[in-house]
């Protein structure tokens, strides 16, 4: 079954919102866009972080200043700590569904429609991150998945976003927050296991199936992996707390990664370095939930874990803030820059990429230039609640 519309005059016809009712925003006519930059990545000078509780954004835009296209009427996603108990169940019911959904990308261990998006990443991984389309690629993996939980499974409503942020400000221990309550939530860690820790995660503490919650053994499962495996591999899923690095997802770091000039410094601090000595608010929900053993610390595996899409799209939601409330607005969604090749910031194996740089998400979606996915209310065609 197809549930994309067929290229045909134009790709940014392939509105995804195309067929579903939406959230209606003010509108106002676009401006004449700016000239595509594609910026060098320049080297991150900035060291180590400043931590600051003042924001270096503006002041948010009204509506007359705001980006918006006539072909969008975009959803709104929220904060998971804003639904209601409804809408919550709701959204839990959607992501079931996808699990019972017959597979579509020929993946060989996916055996439905979730599968197949934690088998695409899982398959991509080598390429997507410590890149310049890091973000625009996860940008429009999120956004995908949210297509398909509105359109193949009638959820009605948008992707919630999990603004860790916020809990590590609440001074609840980890246990307590509400994304991990196992009733309205989505279970919480594993109990603790022995097992290896290369890369040295200080103070896990689980690393065991999670027993408790919508997505527990054995109503569910993460079928493909671990590491660069795509064979079928039904086990349990898997988390392993780790409470030093989800405090790396504060507000203070978060203003640091904000505080950039351009997308290619913007984009390089929000995945820094890979060294767990080294503060990344990516690495936070990533780590501090999935810490040694768990199923969302797997970099190629990380989607089997449904709380994958909500860290991702609250990192989604720092890109768009800093895009909105940036004074040169229509850099900010016209400009792209980073290398193409992982790590490559000096260009020494190719070049950075531009706006015409095709991503794909394998059978899921069209290839999409990556000049579509920066402004998320057209081709996209969603927003944020405003803070």
């Amino acid at each position: 079954m197809k549930f994309w519309p067929t290229a045909t005059a134009s790709f940014i016809g392939l509105a995804i919102s195309s067929h579903v009712s939406a959230v209606v925003l003010p509108r106002c006519p676009a401006p004449a866009p700016a000239e595509v930059v594609a910026a060098p990545a320049l080297e991150d000078t900035a060291g180590a972080l400043k931590p600051s509780g003042v924001s270096p954004l503006l002041p948010w835009p009204t509506p007359s200043k705001a980006f918006c296209s006539p072909r969008c009427k975009p959803v709104v996603r929220k904060s998971w700590r804003k639904l209601s108990n409804s809408e919550k169940s709701k959204y839990i019911a959607a992501v079931q569904c996808l699990t019972k959904k017959k597979s579509i990308s020929g993946i060989p261990g996916a055996k439905n429609i979730f599968d197949d998006f934690q088998g695409t990443h899982s398959e991509q991984t080598p390429t997507i991150h410590w890149v310049g389309h890091f973000v625009l690629w996860h940008r429009y993996f999120i956004a995908t998945y949210e297509y398909y939980l509105r359109n193949l499974c009638n959820y009605n409503g948008a992707q919630p976003y999990w603004d860790w942020e916020h809990d590590n400000a609440s001074g609840l221990d980890m246990d307590k927050w509400p994304i991990f309550n196992p009733s309205t939530g989505f279970g919480g860690n594993g109990p603790y296991k022995n097992g290896d820790n290369p890369f040295g995660i200080p103070d896990r503490t689980g690393g065991g199936c999670v027993p408790n919650g919508p997505f527990a053994y054995p109503k569910f499962t993460v079928n493909i992996g671990p590491g660069e495996s795509t064979g079928y591999n039904p086990r349990c899923l898997t988390r392993d707390f780790s409470r030093p690095l989800m405090k790396w997802g504060s507000q203070s770091n978060i203003n640091w990664v904000w505080d950039t000039p351009d997308y290619g410094h913007f984009t390089r601090r929000l995945e820094r370095e890979p060294d767990f000595t080294i503060p990344n608010i990516h690495g936070s929900g990533h780590f501090g939930v999935g810490g040694a053993l768990g199923t969302i610390g797997d970099a190629h595996n990380s989607p089997g874990d449904p709380l994958f899409y909500l860290h991702h799209a609250n990192i989604d939601r720092v890109f768009w803030q800093w895009q909105w409330q940036k004074k040169n607005l229509p850099r900010s969604l016209t400009e792209v820059s980073g290398p193409i090749v992982p790590f490559d910031y000096d260009n020494l194996s190719a070049g950075n990429v531009t706006a015409n740089f095709q991503i794909n998400i394998g059978k899921l979606a069209p290839n999409a230039p990556l000049s579509a996915l920066l402004n998320t209310q057209d081709f996209l065609c969603y927003t944020y609640e405003k803070p």
